[in-house]
């Protein structure tokens, strides 16, 4: 399917004389069968007056042109008085209000899809109505579940509105990247607490009680280390310290003997 806004501006090429014609200047929609008429042509200097496409005469449409067989097959509106018709009539989708047979009234359409090889009109974008208060969010709605394209309405099926299809619900792929990101966090977050209690619990329960002051002596052994301190070396110093006797107190320097003279 291709929106209705990429064939305009589409270059149209003659593909027997390999010659530019012109551009797609408009669309022209027929109501009843829910399709392109024909394709309403910037002449770009090739022709005078205005000219038309009937859609029958399209070869393709591509990315970057559009296709038909003779530039014979461009026709003046005056000849065909069904498209003129329709051209005097200037139906457009985008920008009219979509109302249920029931009333109610499902939004604006924005924008419509079009299959390219038959011209059918196969969906209708639109936002607002029943879409309200979903941040900008914009539906689709199925050409088969409209009954008709009007001036001033296009009249869906009752019950259509379940046939909806929302897509987005509008949030913009900055805020939904964000929800992303932040639920995978959290979801790896609580896996690493699970995995980190689950290893704490095995750790407790293969330590031997029996086996706990073997494992202080150690670590208090690891303390020492880390400080470059030796054991050996603090028991021996302790065992020297508890050797040595006492120093006696401090007396004064006894007087020296006076000699008489």
């Amino acid at each position: 399917m291709k929106p209705s806004r990429k064939f305009l501006s589409l270059p149209i090429i003659t593909l027997h004389e390999g010659q530019h014609i012109g551009y797609v200047k408009s669309l022209i929609l027929d109501p009843k069968s829910k399709s392109l008429a024909a394709l309403v042509i910037d002449p770009k200097g090739f022709f005078k007056d205005q000219r038309i496409i009937p859609y029958s005469k399209v070869v393709s449409v591509g990315d970057d042109a559009i296709t038909i067989d003779k530039s014979s097959q461009v026709e003046k509106p005056a000849n065909l008085p069904e498209i003129l018709t329709l051209i005097k009539e200037k139906l457009s989708i985008i920008g009219t209000k979509i109302v249920t047979e029931s009333g109610k009234v499902l939004g604006i359409a924005d924008e419509y899809y079009i299959e390219p090889e038959t011209g059918k009109v196969k969906e209708i974008e639109i936002s607002g109505g029943k879409l309200e208060g979903l941040l900008n969010g914009k539906a689709r709605l199925q050409a088969d579940q409209l009954v008709t394209i009007g001036h001033d309405v296009i009249v869906a099926q009752k019950g259509s509105e379940s046939g909806l299809i929302v897509s987005d619900k509008g949030l913009s792929d900055t805020f939904k990247n964000i929800i992303h990101s932040t639920s995978h966090f959290a979801s790896e977050t609580t896996q690493n607490v699970s995995q980190y209690f689950k290893k704490d619990k095995k750790e407790v329960a293969s330590v031997d009680p029996g086996e706990m002051t073997a494992a202080d002596t150690e670590f208090s052994d690891e303390v020492m280390l880390a400080g470059n301190i030796d054991p050996e070396q603090i028991s021996a110093e302790n065992s020297a310290n508890d050797a040595a006797p006492d120093p006696e107190p401090a007396t004064d320097a006894p007087e020296k003997d006076i000699k008489e003279v």
